[in-house]
């Protein structure tokens, strides 16, 4: 039925469907356009303010002295963190939802291998320097991962 309560006959639902998925398609195609053109900065950015997170974070429990501070800055550079990635999620106007495979765009390093290589540094330094020790190696191993990734993407270039 179309949007009268008529039927539709065979050519009308061929059409409407070829619309649709014209549509779905240039949709697609403006939201890649847009995740191209995003500024280094936010990747570099989300990569600074984890790193800072987590480095407080961990130092809130070697320093109790400055504790309260540092959990308290710490939580500041988290929102900030997640700030930054809504702001380039939401950046060309549509967020997409991510699929497990990531697209042809990303392949098993971002997938798998980076952030399980960055949980092994995180587990490494938890061995001798206990959870602290944890937090700070995973903040600053994932941080330098993200501004890896920005000049990976972009090629270097400003």
């Amino acid at each position: 039925m179309n949007s009268t309560g008529d039927s539709m006959d065979a050519r009308q639902a061929r059409d409407a469907l070829a619309a649709a998925c014209a549509a779905r398609t240039a949709a697609r195609r403006a939201s890649e356009a847009n995740e191209r053109t995003r500024p280094r900065g936010y990747d570099i950015g989300q990569g600074l303010t984890f790193a800072a997170a987590f480095t407080a974070l961990g130092l809130s429990d070697l320093m109790p002295r400055y504790g309260t501070w540092l959990a308290l800055t710490g939580l500041a550079f988290a929102a900030a963190f997640f700030a930054l990635i809504w702001t380039g999620a939401h950046h060309g106007g549509v967020a997409r939802w991510f699929s497990r495979d990531g697209g042809p765009r990303r392949g098993a390093w971002d997938l798998w291998v980076a952030p399980l290589v960055c949980l092994a540094i995180g587990a490494l330094a938890a061995i001798p320097y206990g959870g602290p020790g944890w937090l700070i190696a995973y903040g600053l191993a994932t941080g330098a991962e993200r501004v890896l990734r920005a000049f990976r993407r972009q090629g270097g270039t400003a």
